[in-house]
């Protein structure tokens, strides 16, 4: 019996011996973290240094921290629990989800993957896996794995919605188009969903459903149905919420409480300092009331956080172009456009700024690039339009006017005055009549004085000419 023990002692030190150490135990500077990720996170570190071989302080510390959005110091924590107990399916979850949010998706994808070899059947695993897929381009692997999961879970929105993005990046556009609007079927206020079943319609040239279902996405663009993740809930839990704080910040700005709302936001931020909303929602707020080294400051926290990100550069360039500093503004939406391309309202505004450079070519692209996603923009229409009645080209304003016309808001009657113009300088007399007087009326209405004496100018000017 003794030699045995001895002979199984040799063997489980042969083991251990080949295997790698784990991470050692990370430090991190507690002072510097929000009110309520501090109150929790002192205790678990304190468990976690007593204890450093157990795995379920260290991992519960990089679950803290993920449950705050704080990913970057959350992955350490999360290696290290997934070095001391490598058979834990959730350590390799969590870490593949915090190593996705950081865009690091090569990594996230072997997390996944080493999840799905210990549970096959882990859908949420899959899902993730086919979305880290997705994010650097690997389309066909992400496509088999959205399918698999929408044959186990027909019903699941989320299933559907991932599938068709995938069957539209392989040119299926019929797979695509099935599975959008299934998608929204099963979950009518899925914003991006939405907005990706009104592209797909767009390339049909069925324009109005295009339009109807972008209005959804304006309307929805925030909410996504939950996906069942019972891992994730469990980090989501550890969470002290700052959204009261916010959502009451938000709710402030809304009935013009400034003061109340830069409160709230500050507040939010005590609780979670990497709360890129409530920072984004305060550099706005700051920039409104002219506070602009507030607002600046702000910006630079969010960049020195790694809280980069394309809506983020965004909202910096409108305070910056707010406060006149053009410049700023410009690089500001660049980095947003380097961000993410198809940003519809950075590509608009650079294109505004170009244009009142002179640079009247390149402002045309940006428009067009608005456009290209975002159809509905009426102003990046009416600014097009405008370039080419510069470029002396009235036919191709005309159809641009006429995309502008389709806005409800009180610009609409400057729309309807531009395409009168283009019609006239077109030869088209009688729908130019038409247009001014449809402009007046619309301009009336809203009280645009100014606005009513030029279209008054025109009209006489046309009258004078029959004569």
């Amino acid at each position: 019996m003794r030699l045995r023990s001895a002979a199984y002692a040799c063997i489980l030190l042969a083991c251990t011996a080949d295997e790698p150490e784990p991470h050692p135990l990370p430090e991190v500077d507690v002072a510097a973290l929000g009110a309520g990720l501090r109150e929790q996170l002192e205790p678990v570190l304190a468990s976690a240094n007593a204890t450093p071989a157990d795995p379920a302080h260290t991992g519960k510390a990089g679950m803290l921290m993920q449950a705050y959005s704080q990913h970057a110091l959350a992955v350490p924590f999360l290696e290290r629990a997934r070095a001391l107990a490598p058979g834990e399916l959730r350590w390799h979850y969590y870490l593949g989800v915090s190593l996705a949010e950081l865009g690091r998706h090569t990594a996230a994808q072997e997390s996944f993957r080493a999840c799905l070899q210990l549970d096959p059947e882990m859908t949420s695993a899959r899902v993730r896996l086919a979305d880290s897929l997705m994010a650097v381009d690997k389309v066909e692997e992400s496509l088999d794995l959205y399918r698999s999961a929408s044959k186990e879970v027909p019903n699941n929105p989320r299933f559907r919605y991932g599938l068709g993005r995938a069957a539209t990046a392989t040119g299926n556009s019929e797979e695509a188009l099935e599975n959008l609007q299934q998608a929204v079927q099963l979950a009518p206020s899925y914003g991006v969903a939405h907005y990706a079943l009104a592209m797909a319609y767009r390339d049909r040239g069925a324009e109005a459903d295009s339009q109807r279902h972008i209005e959804l996405f304006e309307a929805h663009k925030s909410e996504e149905p939950p996906l069942s993740d019972p891992l994730l809930q469990a980090v989501q839990s550890l969470r002290v919420s700052a959204s009261e704080y916010l959502q009451r910040g938000v709710e402030a700005k809304a009935a013009g409480k400034t003061e109340e709302a830069v409160r709230l936001h500050l507040r939010a931020l005590e609780e979670d300092p990497a709360l890129l909303t409530a920072r984004v929602n305060l550099m706005i707020l700051y920039g409104e009331s002219k506070r602009v080294e507030a607002a600046e400051e702000q910006y630079r926290t969010c960049l020195d956080l790694g809280l980069e990100s394309a809506e983020l550069h965004y909202n910096y360039g409108v305070v910056a172009y707010g406060t006149g500093q053009a410049k700023e503004a410009k690089d500001a939406f660049r980095k947003a456009l380097d961000m993410n391309p198809n940003h519809a309202l950075a590509n608009h505004n650079l294109g505004q700024m170009l244009e009142e450079d002179g640079r009247f070519d390149e402002a045309m692209q940006m428009y067009r690039r608005a456009l290209a996603n975002r159809p509905d923009h009426a102003l990046s229409h009416y600014k097009l339009g405008m370039l080419w009645v510069r470029k002396r080209r009235a036919p191709e304003a005309v159809l641009a006017f006429q995309e502008a016309i389709k806005d409800s808001s009180d610009r609409r009657p400057t729309y309807l005055f531009s395409l009168a113009g283009a019609e006239l300088a077109s030869g088209n007399r009688d729908r130019a009549a038409q247009h001014f007087q449809q402009a007046r009326q619309e301009a009336a209405r809203y009280g645009q004085v100014d606005l009513i004496a030029r279209i008054d100018q025109a009209l006489q000017a046309m009258d004078s000419r029959r004569q």
